[in-house]
Order: C-alpha cells, then structure tokens, then sequence
C-alpha cells in the first residue's frame, strides 16, 4: 500500500475518532454499496479522501491555535518558573528567622503571586486565541455531526475497522 493511501486511512480513522463518528451501519443499511466487501484498505482510503479533505482546514485551523495556546502557557510556565525561584530566598529567610517576620512575609508574597496567576488564567482563558479555538472546536463538533448523518462514510468507516484498515 502507498505511503499517501496510509496517510488518508490514518487521516480518515484520527478524524472519525476526533469526532466521535460510530461507524455502526450494518451492512444492509443506507450507504452500502455493491462491492464493498470487496474493497481493498486503498480503496477504502481513497473513497474517504474527499471526506478527510473536507475536514482538513478546520482541523488546520484549529491545531494552529492550539499550538500558539501551547506556546503561550509554555511561555508563562517559564515566566512562573523564575518568579517563583525569586520567592526562594524568602522562603529560606523564613526557615532562619526566628521572630516569623521573614515567614509573613513569604505568606504574602505567595498570595500575591497566586492571585496575579489567577488573574493571568482568567485572561489566558478569555483571550482572543482561546475564543478562537473555541469556536473552531465548535465548528468542527458541528462538521462531525453533519457527517454523522453521511450513510456511506459510516459504511466506509464499518468497513475500514472490519478489515483493520485503521491499525495499518
């Protein structure tokens, strides 16, 4: 089998399973063909091209913005990291002073550093980027379950998964 026919079958069976497609026809059901018992993992794989393709940009568009909310919270774990090594030294202050000033002081610091990360998540969570993977999540939920609907891919997912196309 090509490399590019193993592409599409994986593409195809990573889709269905993203989308939480059941490929349950039975073989009777609307959308068999005649021939399909016959059909080969390619053939499979090259009748759900078009159904892969169609999914194709929204899946683009939204693992772009995963992987720039990906970067961003790498970026602020890194930010984090080094603000919390600076609350080290108190941390420290407060194990040797034994008039428990040094300790209050850490406290403080600590829930001030808390609450700006609260803060910081609030905003991450309701920034631009994340209402934009939102609603490409949401567009590609209502992509999936259009095609849900779609008699004939749910035969060529039965058949895929009958034949162990999608563990090849």
């Amino acid at each position: 089998m090509a490399t590019h026919s193993r592409t599409l079958i994986v593409a195809a069976w990573a889709t269905g399973a993203a989308l939480c497609i059941p490929a349950l026809a039975a073989p009777g059901a609307d959308g068999a063909r005649p021939g399909d018992e016959a059909m080969t993992c390619e053939q499979i794989a090259t009748e759900l091209a078009p159904y892969v393709q169609q999914m194709q940009p929204n899946l683009q568009a939204l693992a772009t913005s995963q992987q720039q909310q990906y970067q961003q919270g790498r970026q602020l774990y890194e930010k984090r990291k080094m603000e919390h090594e600076l609350l080290m030294p108190l941390a420290t202050a407060g194990a040797l002073d034994p008039t428990g000033v040094s300790k209050r002081a850490q406290a403080a610091a600590e829930m001030a550093q808390a609450a700006k990360e609260k803060g910081e998540n609030e905003a991450m969570a309701n920034s631009p980027l994340a209402k934009q993977a939102n609603a490409q999540r949401e567009q590609l939920a209502a992509q999936g379950q259009q095609m849900q609907a779609n008699a004939r891919l749910q035969r060529l997912m039965q058949l895929g998964h009958q034949k162990g196309c999608d563990k090849k």
